[in-house]
């Protein structure tokens, strides 16, 4: 696959503002059900940091379980996942930011040594990091410092200490890189196949997709289509087709003012009681609720 594949199935949602192109998220697990991080990608990198309990990483096609403590360094373009089983408690934040913010403009030393042999893959970072690992102490500060900010609520007055943050993980991560650059890391044909059908999904979601036009533009049966779906995502193509609805739609139902039935619509639900049945499944609540939870209006 050439450069203008590549780029053309990249996700370009932004996380943060474009002008500091920088974010925290948390996601707490209901022990009443197994939950997960639904396998997703992105161009920017993150680093999850796992504050309780304990699951099933998955970073492309590498599976491995973490506990609480660990330390996930995700590369730009890299498939990601985390679940839980039921009754297992699942608690975690992730930083996700750009590559434009530890960049040093120009062609420096900083650049040469540290940026673009990275971005080349000269440089391979550690994926997991325990409390055993020797960078833990100072990658756990500099993230927990980034997690203070946030939670006191100073994110969008503190650029210069956040960005100085991230610089001190990216000198730890290249301080303690990957001893060999393992084959795992080097994107094959499964990884960008996969990267093609989400994509697919995420831009044409409110369409009809069905298993069958979504296995025959892949040139798949119905049954193949399925079982490499699940083995790379953990759902199926209609679960995680759904998942992605439903999050879209809580995005238009917290930030806009158009009627349930118009969301349900163009989020490719033609029918509002499925609709509203779906809905539920996947956030226990109903549209409305949702909205009335969420909605600063």
């Amino acid at each position: 696959m050439n450069q203008q594949d590549l780029a053309r199935i990249h996700e370009s949602i932004p996380h943060g503002d474009l002008r500091f192109h920088m974010m925290l998220h948390k996601f707490s697990s209901d022990v009443s059900r197994s939950e997960r991080i639904s396998a997703h990608w992105h161009k920017e990198f993150e680093l999850l940091v796992l504050t309780n309990g304990n699951g099933i990483a998955h970073i492309n096609h590498l599976c491995f379980p973490v506990s609480s403590g660990d330390i996930l360094f995700i590369n730009s373009g890299e498939v990601h996942s985390v679940s839980a089983p039921v009754g297992t408690p699942l608690d975690i934040y992730a930083v996700v930011f750009d590559r434009d913010l530890i960049a040093s403009y120009g062609n420096d030393d900083i650049q040469q040594k540290y940026i673009s042999r990275q971005a080349n893959g000269e440089l391979i970072f550690r994926s997991h990091f325990t409390r055993s690992a020797p960078a833990y102490p100072m990658l756990l500060s500099a993230l927990s410092e980034i997690h203070s900010l946030y939670c006191s609520g100073r994110f969008s007055d503190c650029e210069l200490l956040l960005k100085s943050n991230l610089l001190r993980i990216w000198h730890y991560l290249c301080q303690y890189p990957e001893a060999s650059t393992p084959s795992f890391l080097q994107e094959d044909s499964k990884i960008l196949l996969t990267k093609e059908i989400l994509n697919l999904i995420h831009e044409n979601y409110a369409e009809p997709l069905t298993l069958s036009l979504l296995s025959t533009h892949f040139h798949m049966s119905q049954g193949q289509f399925c079982r490499f779906f699940k083995s790379q995502v953990n759902m199926t193509p209609i679960e995680y087709l759904n998942y992605y609805r439903i999050g879209v739609s809580c995005d238009l139902l917290s930030g806009t003012v158009a009627s349930i039935s118009s969301i349900a619509i163009s989020c490719g639900y033609n029918n509002i009681s499925y609709f509203n049945r779906t809905f539920q499944k996947y956030m226990h609540c109903t549209p409305k609720q949702y909205r009335q939870k969420t909605c600063p209006c």
